[in-house]
């Protein structure tokens, strides 16, 4: 397309503020595949950071205005703040800058665009509708917000016409996109410190989404879902329902789980197919669901999405069974997943409770952000009440200033007999030893540096 963004910015080159963000990470290796000069900065030497300089980005640690170039574009994520030096400086001299959805939208304006939303499963869904759209010869673009368990990239420039992102609903910001179709995993009371803590006005801002959609184009809807069913009551636009429920146009039933895998029939138009996949777990039951939904509008064949579906292996952090730690000169069921709120850890522990039931749940959690603490801690204590024993890590704070509401506040608050309280990671492995046994799955359960502790024993991940 001669009338593109690569035509009219050829001689122009990118900067991003914060680029070793999930969600930066992938703008920036989009725009270098595509053939810009892109640069930028972050306050640690991360592994985005470390994979970013592989493919020969620039990135400097440290903010620091003399780093930008004069006919730089400025990109920034949601984490940066308004007095950033970096952002000072490139309003003072009356630079262009973008936010991460602007620059997205720009692109998305290339290509039919396909975004996935919603509070839980977002990554897992646009990792799985990628790869069977890859599988099925329509090579598409994609963005995703984690790493996935192969060599796959996180981020990859197709050559058809599709684009696909994970949208994060966390910030209002995300209207700016204008997909033509758009998926809703589910809708949660997730991030309202950033709709002034109102449900309604995260629900507002998901409805003005919804609707920028062409006339032509489709919602997918968990209709097992309270909130989404409540939302698609006020949008004049197609909708596809998924979930258990026979009355929604795509439902499954029937799970079985066997040797790692997970089986359950799918029904649709009247007719059952057998799904195998590597995914565990109900809520994986529904990534599927919205992955499947949005391939079938498009007019891949549900037979040859199914086969798709046995050669994804997901990604990384999402219910990662290890079955040979050794702990104690014992192997001991390790768990490891991303999740941190509260339904996404009832999920897991609903899960290994299906899989182990014989098993007890030593669960490690580390509470992600003292706001969303402040904002579910009920919830919160629901779940880890039902474990047989907690070991609680210090808050990580993604960058917010500490409050009450932190990891010891819960600590306090739990019922449970069985409970540690560690004010650092530094005796968690001596912690971990004291508590587990061959009849416990260790559960390490949070978003943060919590990712680390998988290191700490010796590990043959199967």
């Amino acid at each position: 397309m001669k009338n593109s963004i690569t035509h009219h910015l050829k001689n122009k080159s990118f900067y991003l503020i914060g680029i070793g963000g999930a969600g930066m990470m992938g703008i920036a290796e989009l725009l270098h595949n595509l053939g810009f000069i892109v640069h930028g900065s972050d306050i640690d030497n991360t592994l985005s950071v470390k994979r970013l300089r592989k493919l020969k980005i620039k990135v400097y640690i440290g903010h620091n205005p003399k780093n930008i170039k004069k006919d730089d574009i400025i990109i920034f994520s949601n984490a940066i703040k308004k007095n950033n030096i970096e952002m000072l400086f490139a309003r003072i001299n009356n630079m262009t800058i973008l936010s991460r959805m602007e620059i997205l939208s720009e692109l998305m304006r290339l290509k039919y665009g396909i975004s996935i939303t919603g509070s839980h499963g977002k990554t897992t869904t646009t990792s799985l509708l990628s790869h069977i759209l890859y599988k099925n010869h329509l090579d598409p673009t994609y963005l995703i917000g984690g790493m996935l368990k192969t060599d796959d990239p996180h981020v990859k420039l197709g050559n058809s016409s599709y684009l696909i992102t994970e949208t994060d609903e966390s910030n209002s910001d995300f209207t700016k996109l204008k997909p033509h179709l758009v998926a809703i995993t589910n809708l949660d009371a997730e991030h309202l410190e950033n709709y002034n803590n109102s449900f309604s006005n995260l629900l507002s801002c998901m409805r003005e989404f919804v609707k920028s959609i062409p006339f032509y184009g489709k919602v997918f809807i968990n209709g097992d879902d309270k909130n989404s069913l409540d939302l698609a009551k006020n949008i004049n636009r197609n909708i596809f329902t998924f979930g258990f429920k026979k009355n929604n146009d795509l439902y499954a039933s029937n799970i079985l789980y066997s040797k790692n895998r997970m089986k359950f029939d799918v029904h649709y138009n009247k007719k059952t197919y057998l799904v195998s996949t590597k995914l565990l777990g109900k809520h994986n039951v529904y990534n599927v669901l919205t992955a499947m939904a949005v391939c079938i509008f498009i007019g891949i064949k549900l037979s040859s999405i199914i086969t798709s579906l046995t050669s994804f292996h997901g990604v990384s952090r999402r219910f990662d069974i290890h079955k040979k730690i050794s702990i104690n000169n014992k192997k001991v069921l390790t768990i490891d997943d991303y999740g941190h709120h509260p339904s996404e850890i009832q999920s897991t522990i609903g899960t290994i409770t299906e899989i182990y039931p014989n098993k007890k749940i030593l669960i490690v959690f580390q509470p992600h952000r003292y706001s969303r603490t402040k904002s579910s801690w009920r919830e919160m204590l629901k779940v880890l009440n039902d474990t047989d024993k907690i070991i609680l890590l210090p808050t990580y704070s993604a960058g917010e200033k500490k409050t009450m509401y932190d990891s010891e506040f819960l600590y306090k608050k739990l019922k449970a007999k069985n409970k540690i309280y560690l004010k650092s990671l530094r005796n968690v492995k001596k912690t971990i030893e004291a508590f587990v046994d061959e009849d416990t799955v260790l559960l390490l359960q949070g978003a943060g540096d919590i990712k680390n502790i998988i290191n700490l024993f010796n590990n043959d991940k199967t």
